[in-house]
């Protein structure tokens, strides 16, 4: 019998796993749907831990269960809402994490990943605060369950459709924290974004693991995007 058999204290929920303590030095990431394999998640962190991206390194894999180095820090957007971090510090370090991972390029012989686009650059779309922790001494990118080899503007224009979602969705909400300025803060630090409506498309996707009331904002979305990176509509 192994140890993920019977995990200890559940630490995170997210829409498509759980995330439990093993022990000091090591978590369980267990998927919701045990049919669903973690290769493409596991091969996608060891990719990008081999590269010096600041993630995770994976310990074992198997099934739905993904083992990886325990890091401890709250998310991005929970400093961010805390006030113990700048907006524009949090885009910043999330702009220069989609650098980091972009300058990842696929190999001749890499068959690990899918390709989209037929992009060579490594992509994580699924870049966001909540996908980030501030962990001491520098932020750790989580979550690689959706990367592949792509255009980095798609990687870009992925942000900034969550980020639009959650402007929209939230925008009378949180007086503390300006969900749009937070979007157009982003765009101009990050590299130039691209298929900003394959990226509307993408989350469409996936809108069953969305908050409904994002999953409502994204017909408006690349709408508030293309506004705020002053780009004409396609």
């Amino acid at each position: 019998m192994s140890t993920c058999d019977h995990p200890g204290v559940l630490l995170a929920t997210g829409a498509t796993a759980l995330v439990y303590e093993l022990d000091d030095r090591r978590v369980l990431r267990r998927y919701r749907d045990r049919r669903r394999p973690v290769d493409r998640a596991a091969n996608a962190t060891e990719i990008a831990w081999a590269a010096g991206i600041p993630t995770p390194r994976v310990l074992a894999a198997h099934g739905p269960d993904l083992v990886l180095e325990r890091v401890d820090g709250p998310t991005m957007l929970a400093e961010m809402s805390a006030g113990r971090l700048s907006m524009d510090d949090a885009m910043r370090l999330l702009a220069d994490l989609h650098r980091m991972t972009h300058a990842v390029r696929r190999p001749d012989d890499a068959s690990l990943l899918p390709e989209r686009d037929g992009g060579d650059r490594l992509i994580h779309l699924d870049l966001h605060p909540n996908n980030v922790l501030m962990a001491p001494g520098a932020p750790v990118l989580i979550d690689w369950e959706n990367a592949c080899w792509g255009p980095p503007g798609l990687d870009v224009a992925v942000t900034a459709v969550i980020l639009a979602c959650y402007a929209l969705a939230y925008r009378t909400e949180d007086d503390a924290l300006d969900a749009t300025d937070l979007l157009d803060v982003f765009l101009r630090a990050a590299e130039p974004l691209t298929h900003l409506d394959e990226a509307v498309a993408f989350r469409r996707d996936r809108v069953d693991f969305m908050p409904p009331a994002e999953a409502a904002q994204l017909d408006n979305a690349a709408g508030l995007v293309r506004y705020l990176a002053d780009q004409p509509p396609q």
